[in-house]
């Protein structure tokens, strides 16, 4: 008998808080977006509500499927409580992080960098498991593909985004580094030796 799939209840509701936004008048999500402007001038609420504005619906639920996907994955072993907690603590991180690596970046709208920090703390979960390496890597292989064309400004229309708009790939980079990191943290502490006074 297999285990039954545990509904994400906070990526859900995340991904339905951004799906609700895209009914918002325009001038609003753009006060909600990643803004280096505005954010310089206290629009701190940015650095968390950019990830869930978008660049129109395909954008939207290109984003929020990848999430939901791996949240699945995610929050079932991590729970909701601290899922909730990587989103809260990684929004901020890859916000400054997309806007010190991309200095020319007006705007950023999206919950694939999320989305990506989740699918790295899932990989690192997943690879205890020897049968899935080979396909784990694979993966790898095809993300590290996806950023160098989205570095080099390739288009590979996977994205959703509207003509014009490019994939800020310095922002998957960042979540895939922070999703390491923290999926990392619990075992860093497990092996630390238990200091004694």
């Amino acid at each position: 008998m297999s285990a039954a799939i545990r509904l994400p209840y906070v990526s859900v509701a995340l991904a339905g808080c951004a799906l609700a936004a895209l009914a918002l008048p325009e001038g609003l999500q753009d006060a909600l977006a990643l803004s280096r402007a505005p954010l310089t001038g206290g629009a701190l609420w940015q650095l968390w509500s950019g990830h869930l504005m978008h660049f129109g619906a395909t954008h939207a639920l290109t984003d929020l499927l990848a999430l939901c996907c791996a949240a699945v994955l995610v929050e079932a072993d991590l729970g909701s409580r601290r899922t909730l907690l990587l989103y809260f603590g990684a929004a901020p991180l890859i916000s400054l992080t997309t806007l010190l690596a991309a200095p020319h970046l007006v705007a950023y709208r999206g919950a694939s960098a999320l989305a990506v920090t989740l699918c790295f703390a899932a990989a690192e979960r997943l690879w205890r498991d020897r049968h899935l390496r080979a396909p784990l890597l694979l993966i790898a292989a095809a993300f590290t593909a996806k950023l160098a064309c989205d570095a080099w400004g390739l288009q590979t229309d996977l994205s959703g985004l509207p003509a014009g708009i490019a994939v800020a790939w310095q922002a998957h980079v960042a979540g895939a580094v922070i999703g390491l990191i923290l999926a990392l943290i619990p075992q860093v502490r497990r092996r630390a030796p238990n200091a004694t006074a």
